[in-house]
């Protein structure tokens, strides 16, 4: 588990990384949404299993993953490379095409 949150860790750096911070978009938290609801919109990334891509963007305001409330707003990168998609749904327990 360590090894995997490792990784994770490695990858949401990644996403973090460079001379300037990755293009974002906003959005409001409404009641209901979980990370993977919001990941899963055809507006954000149509897959589920990139929830971890929004958690670990926007760790200074969600403490835990399960938790997040109507109103919250949260940043949303735009771009995620192919590789660090299939690294972070591998991660997130999606089974492999």
């Amino acid at each position: 588990m360590r090894a995997a949150a490792a990784a994770l860790a490695l990858v949401a750096g990644a996403l973090v990384a460079g001379d300037k911070p990755p293009e974002t978009f906003e959005h409001v938290v409404e009641s209901g949404e979980t990370l993977s609801s919001i990941s899963a919109r055809p507006d954000v990334y149509a897959d589920p299993y990139l929830w971890p891509v929004i958690y670990r963007f926007n760790r200074d305001q969600i403490q835990d993953p399960a938790v997040i409330y109507p109103d919250q707003r949260l940043q949303i990168p735009i771009h995620v490379d192919r590789e660090t998609r299939r690294i972070i749904r591998e991660q997130a327990g999606a089974t492999p095409p």
